[in-house]
């Protein structure tokens, strides 16, 4: 009979979850409350978004009935604080459960895809969710408004719809593209990266455009800060972008409220019409961050297979000849010196054909990840061969080259290749250097590889397993 426990720190770490979620629902209806109109629904309710972004986001919390049970428990409870009728706060409450409830059974099926925003459709299915979610929040939710405040089915409806669908659009793109964790736990230097790494002219853009929102009246200023969005977008990634429209759309609510439109049935169709658009227009500023990621993150994955060779991660040929010689012309102009070191794996051919061609590529493999670890980030590391790998290293005396390369190639004899049934398998290194001290203007990267492979071949005479530095009657 197994006897043993379950690990003690994951009942702890669920029950935590499961607080943690708990409470997040109770400050945000707090926060929609504030925003509620006498006797009516809030104008601003972030929870049920909220609460659905963060069950996709902790899939065993989600799992567990009394998750369920603890969110609901901590709806009521907010409603309690402010003193509503116990009869308004099941009931209304009953109706946010079911709406998550909706946008969770579509969402669960396609977490892989929205979490993060790892793929174009994942705008897709969020605008889904977050018409299932909310319509099955808002058939319950009309029933039980007409009941506690006496407002038409119809007029509940649409009132609970607009403010539904533009909570959803706004507050779950930013709980789904967050960072992993709790608010607390995000690392503040990788929140500003995307500032430091793009400009500051989109963000004024934006608060130029919405200035001009303010200064000029009509509903056509909804649209006024639209290309600065996008161009946000463009600039700092997804989750800013999130934060962003969420800033804009709440200012654009702000400024509403305080104006022409009151957040009542009384005005109905102006109220509906304004939510509806301000929400879809977020739509378009994430559509076109998450298409600019996945298109940068395609570029890259196209020009590291372009630039870099599948099997060892070192440069191709091209990429090393190219960077190469743009290197060594800037030391040229600095006056710079630089070493170039030819390293070929002794034997290779009998160890494909004595162990196979699979475990040649994983010495290859094996040895690369030696090379690179051994290196200065401004080093070049390229394969040109089979066996056959080149250094160019810049500002680095022959002294110092040597030392990398015979560093190596002791690092390499102690190595231990672990070949099934047969043992442990030991490569040696060969290595010849050309040095420049300083670069002239006639060492291109393939004269000094011209003169390393003659050490090399040196090297290779005088018995392998040694580091040959070239000299001009090797030419």
């Amino acid at each position: 009979m197994n006897t043993s426990r379950p690990p003690a720190s994951l009942p702890t770490s669920l029950l935590r979850e499961q607080g943690l979620l708990a409470a997040s629902v109770f400050l945000a209806s707090l926060l929609g409350i504030a925003t509620r109109p006498a006797d009516y629904s809030a104008a601003v309710w972030f929870s049920n978004a909220l609460l659905l972004g963060l069950l996709l986001r902790n899939p065993e919390s989600a799992r567990q009935p009394t998750t369920w049970l603890y969110a609901y428990a901590a709806f009521c409870a907010a409603d309690a604080v402010t003193g509503s009728p116990w009869s308004v706060t099941l009931g209304l409450n009953m109706a946010n459960m079911i709406g998550v409830f909706f946008g969770w059974r579509y969402l669960v099926g396609h977490a892989t895809v929205t979490l993060g925003f790892k793929h174009q459709r994942a705008v897709l299915h969020l605008c889904v969710a977050s018409v299932v979610a909310t319509l099955g929040g808002a058939v319950p939710g009309a029933l039980v408004s007409q009941w506690a405040f006496g407002t038409p089915v119809w007029q509940a409806f649409l009132m609970w719809l607009s403010s539904e669908l533009f909570d959803m659009l706004l507050i779950l793109p930013l709980v789904l593209a967050a960072p992993r964790g709790w608010i607390w736990q995000w690392k503040p230097a990788s929140l500003l990266r995307p500032l430091r790494r793009g400009s500051v002219a989109p963000l004024l853009a934006l608060a130029v455009s919405e200035a001009l929102t303010y200064a000029v009246n009509g509903p056509g200023t909804l649209g006024f800060s639209v290309p600065a969005l996008v161009w946000c977008a463009m600039s700092y990634g997804v989750f800013p972008i999130t934060v962003l429209s969420l800033l804009v759309s709440i200012s654009k609510v702000i400024a509403m409220a305080s104006g022409p439109i009151s957040f009542i049935p009384d005005q109905l169709s102006t109220v509906v019409s304004f939510r509806i658009g301000v929400a879809l227009l977020s739509l378009a500023p994430l559509a076109v961050a998450v298409a600019h990621r996945l298109r940068s993150q395609a570029l890259y994955r196209l020009q590291r297979a372009v630039n870099h060779d599948y099997l060892t991660g070192a440069l191709s040929r091209r990429a090393l000849m190219e960077r190469g010689n743009r290197q060594l012309q800037r030391l040229h102009q600095q006056g710079a010196a630089a070493v170039v070191v030819l390293l070929d794996l002794d034997h290779f051919k009998h160890i494909n054909d004595r162990f196979g061609h699979a475990q040649g590529d994983a010495v290859l493999q094996q040895f690369a990840a030696l090379v690179q670890r051994n290196l200065r980030p401004e080093d070049l590391f390229g394969r040109i061969g089979g066996e056959e790998f080149v250094l160019v290293l810049p500002r680095a005396t022959t002294e110092q080259a040597t030392q990398v390369a015979e560093r190596l190639r002791g690092q390499l004899a102690e190595y231990r290749f672990v070949v099934d049934g047969s043992g442990d398998l030991h490569v040696t290194l060969s290595a010849g250097l050309r040095s420049a001290a300083p670069v002239g203007p006639e060492d291109t990267l393939e004269r000094l590889l011209a003169h390393a492979d003659a050490a090399l071949y040196q090297a290779k005479s005088a018995g392998r397993n040694r580091v040959q530095r070239y000299a001009p009657a090797m030419a």
